[in-house]
């Protein structure tokens, strides 16, 4: 029976070492979202990635930062309940080079659901510039 278990556990140690973390799959979900929309798919290169959890207090925030911007009612406002993480932000910088060679460097803000979903939301730099209008 000793036999069987130390075979038995190293193989299911082996298989969750390899399981990808939320943030790693949240890092290849961004990386594909963002490579189907860049001039040519093999011309991304990937640069930094940084995370932050993602409330629905956040989404909640988001849309009446949007609504105030483009003059629409405001959601509800945010309930202490609302502070359940929904996904994970990620702030990512990247590289898109185009077929005539012309390098482009490019950022955005994503939001990745659990369940893979990517949302690109507008650069918070970009809100705050609109908001103050």
């Amino acid at each position: 029976m000793n036999r069987l278990l130390f075979p038995l556990l190293s193989a299911t140690l082996l298989l969750t070492a390899c399981d990808k973390n939320a943030e790693q799959k949240a890092e290849l979900a961004v990386q594909d979202f963002v490579r189907m929309r860049v001039s040519d798919p093999k011309n991304y290169f990937p640069g930094k990635f940084r995370h932050k959890p993602y409330t629905k207090r956040d989404s909640l925030q988001y849309l009446a930062q949007m609504a105030q911007i483009n003059g629409l009612p405001a959601p509800p406002a945010p309930t202490p309940a609302d502070s359940v993480r929904i996904g994970t932000l990620v702030l990512h910088d990247y590289r898109d080079e185009m077929r005539n060679g012309v390098s482009v460097r490019d950022s955005g803000e994503y939001v990745v659901r659990p369940n893979g979903e990517v949302r690109i939301l507008m650069a918070e730099s970009i809100r705050r510039k609109r908001l103050q209008k």
